[in-house]
């Protein structure tokens, strides 16, 4: 019978499939190949361990082959995320074994002209692979998400490994179609062009990096990473965006109070935020348990606009969990600091929202991610 089926009805059924579950479909007949492939090759995920011992990234290899092998899969690739999970040390027993993938890589990508999404996090911080070995030739008119780790100095002391970063400024302003950007472990400055990027929206990465994209472009959510200070001038340049940065993440460093009211003074816009709080050292030495948290309440006053307030990246071991009634007399306090305040997550991941007669409600479920 699923051989009258016209092929969108085929493919309505099996796209829903899983891809375990799609690959024996492959060997039915040559149409339901052709359908099978459409859907497996649109989104194409890869996550790979590469230990010493074997260092050769086959699935990679073998995904890229197969696309420069049928071309005809060129036009259906929409997303694709390589990660690969290295050990750490020497970067340069992995070369001679990564280089020949990333130049078929290159090759492959260079078809992909409808591709929509590109993550890759390589893992080889400190090697010599470079994004310009992996992008060269490459246009891509339909890229929404770029996001690029793992290569060049990334986040290594730079006492130690003082070779740059190599740049990535020529693939962003060939491609401006990019919204959202993310370079998790970029520590340098990026030479933009005012014209470049002028649809991006989101963007994760340090201080330095993101005090040199944001100024004049339409951000709206910011993801804060590194373990750098954050200077004064960098958050003068980050609250040069051209758009309110409403969404705030700062769950990938450790935050004190210090470091949250310099932010407030800048990016006092913000009305969803995110933090992982460093405890112990910087809140008054008096206090103990989530009774810690109280400490809070004057910087939360410094953000008008705050909504949301998520705290589940905090270290519950920092602190006791503290019990219902004390979450909500926190709520209270804080609320009367920051009266825009509606939402709160807190460490143990409890969520408490205030309902519409003005009382704190637990509520059951996972906090929400913005």
């Amino acid at each position: 019978m699923t051989s009258q089926l016209p092929n969108e009805t085929l493919f309505a059924i099996l796209e829903h499939l899983q891809s375990n579950t799609l690959i024996p479909v492959l060997r039915v007949s040559r149409r339901f190949q052709a359908i099978a492939e459409r859907i497996l090759y649109a989104n194409i995920c890869i996550v790979e361990t590469l230990p010493r011992s074997s260092p050769v990234p086959y699935a990679t290899a073998c995904c890229f082959k197969t696309l420069l092998d049928r071309p005809h899969l060129s036009e259906v690739v929409k997303r694709i995320s390589i990660r690969w999970q290295t050990e750490s040390g020497p970067r340069e027993q992995y070369m001679p074994y990564v280089e020949p993938v990333l130049e078929t890589m290159n090759r492959a990508l260079r078809s992909l002209t409808a591709l929509e999404t590109l993550e890759l996090a390589f893992g080889l911080s400190g090697g010599t692979i470079s994004s310009r070995g992996i992008l060269e030739g490459c246009s891509f008119p339909a890229l929404r998400l770029f996001s690029l780790s793992g290569v060049g100095r990334g986040s290594l002391n730079p006492k130690t490994h003082p070779t740059p970063t190599p740049p990535i400024e020529w693939f962003l302003s060939e491609t401006p179609s990019i919204q959202h950007l993310r370079l998790a472990d970029c520590h340098e400055t990026l030479e933009l062009q005012p014209s470049d990027l002028p649809f991006l929206t989101t963007f994760r990465g340090s201080a330095p990096t993101a005090a040199s994209v944001l100024p004049g472009r339409p951000v709206q959510l910011l993801s804060l990473v590194g373990h750098e200070f954050v200077t004064q001038r960098d958050l003068e340049r980050i609250a040069c965006s051209s758009a309110r940065i409403r969404w705030l993440d700062l769950s990938s460093m450790s935050v004190t109070p210090i470091l949250l009211r310099d932010i407030s003074r800048h990016l006092f816009g913000v009305e969803y935020l995110k933090l992982k709080l460093a405890l112990r050292h910087t809140l008054h030495h008096a206090l103990s348990g989530i009774s810690l948290l109280a400490g809070l309440t004057s910087v939360l006053g410094a953000f008008p606009e705050l909504y949301q307030l998520d705290l589940s990246p905090t270290n519950i071991d920092a602190i006791s969990p503290g019990n219902a009634a004390e979450e909500a007399q926190l709520c209270t306090t804080w609320a009367r600091g920051c009266p825009s305040l509606r939402h709160i997550v807190f460490p143990s991941k409890i969520e408490w929202i205030l309902n519409e007669q003005d009382m704190w409600i637990p509520q059951a479920g996972s906090p929400p991610s913005h």
